[in-house]
């Protein structure tokens, strides 16, 4: 009933999957859909994937948010690559998803599963080479995969690491951390060859290092960011043709008018300097539009850019159309955040106005607000 609902570019997101694997050479693309698909609703996002045939695999951080996709029908290959895997490890193995092996335990634990069964367990293996999060110190890799081969019970299909910095602002000290993982990587790559490993899969890159970094590409790379038509790093050509999926798109509720020196919303933080026609927009800070946007965004009502104004509120946004030449009414379409128009309100222009990153703008639309897959 409530006007208010993120619409999803399900065409945007499978051009964007094929504009990264013309950036990656062609590489096979694993898509993140952790997080619910960065807040786009992961089942609907991975059913389109897999339809277009652009993804090889989904990638996600949950033994959950596999099980959820597999209820749902998805038959790619899934990798979990969180370390929250204590518990899950015959969950995991039942619904055929693929562990990203980054502790000794785990790798205990799948072995064990598989000589039971009878049929080893997929695995690929994490490496730390520099970020300092998840992964199996490289020093380690040799013997660990030693051990998996001689132990029997898993099957190492992947060998696989993180960057830290590509992202970063300043190039050359992106492309400096990026080499130094990238030496490491082809240090654990040679022990774990040296120990017997013939990894089907080797995969490195991020978004960023996708478009900034080809050597990282490797057999396969994971988009996420990207894939949801945001940018990490300021964009190349390839990155800048990306396109935005998510809209976050609501609907004029009511219409005030506030005559000069009256104040609207919580702490009479603005007031009227003029006769103003005030739109009241339901949709607040409990649907994920930031409060600290208070005072710092725009909303786009008749194509056109008009102040939010007045403190956000946990279900509503005020909006001042004074300044509209046709006078806005209940029912006008409203964007908060996407295109309206020849007016654009980025994800980062968000994220850079409530001093966020693009990935909270995205992931923090709750499940309040419907989303609609067009």
């Amino acid at each position: 009933m409530r006007p208010t609902w993120a619409a999803i570019d399900l065409a945007a997101l499978v051009d964007n999957a094929a504009l990264i694997r013309r950036a990656a050479g062609n590489a096979a693309l694993c898509a993140a859909v952790k997080g619910d698909a960065y807040g786009h609703g992961a089942v609907d996002v991975a059913r389109a994937l897999e339809r277009s045939g652009q993804c090889a695999a989904l990638a996600v951080s949950l033994v959950e948010e596999g099980v959820e996709l597999r209820d749902a029908g998805l038959a790619l290959p899934i990798l979990v690559m969180g370390p929250a895997l204590v518990g899950g490890h015959d969950e995991l193995v039942a619904r055929d998803l693929t562990a990203v092996v980054s502790a000794e335990a785990d790798l205990d634990a799948l072995a064990a599963i598989g000589r039971a069964r009878g049929r080893a367990v997929p695995i690929h293996i994490k490496v730390d080479t520099g970020m300092g999060r998840l992964g199996i110190p490289v020093a380690e890799v040799g013997r660990l995969v030693a051990r998996a081969l001689t132990g029997g019970g898993v099957a190492l299909e992947g060998i696989s690491t993180h960057f830290a910095c590509a992202d970063l602002p300043d190039l050359a000290a992106a492309a400096s951390s990026v080499g130094a993982q990238l030496a490491a990587f082809d240090v654990a790559l040679a022990d774990a060859r040296a120990a017997g490993a013939r990894p089907r899969v080797v995969h490195a890159a991020n978004s960023a290092a996708i478009f900034r970094f080809p050597a990282a590409c490797f057999d396969m790379v994971r988009a996420g960011i990207a894939l949801y038509g945001n940018g990490p790093v300021a964009p190349p050509v390839e990155l800048g043709r990306l396109r935005q999926v998510m809209q976050l798109e609501s609907e004029v509720a009511q219409i005030r008018d506030v005559g000069v020196g009256q104040a609207v919303s919580y702490g009479a933080l603005w007031r009227a300097e003029r006769p103003s026609r005030i739109a009241v927009i339901p949709v607040g800070y409990a649907d994920g539009y930031p409060r600290r946007l208070t005072g710092h965004a725009d909303a786009l009502v008749h194509g056109k850019r008009c102040p939010v104004v007045g403190v956000i509120s946990m279900d509503m946004v005020l909006v001042d159309v004074t300044s509209l030449s046709d006078d806005a009414r209940v029912g006008d379409a409203v964007v908060l955040l996407g295109t309206q128009g020849d007016q654009r309100i980025s994800t980062a222009e968000l994220a850079e106005r409530a001093g966020l990153i693009e990935y909270e703008v995205t992931c923090g639309i709750s499940r309040r607000v419907p989303r609609i897959y067009r």
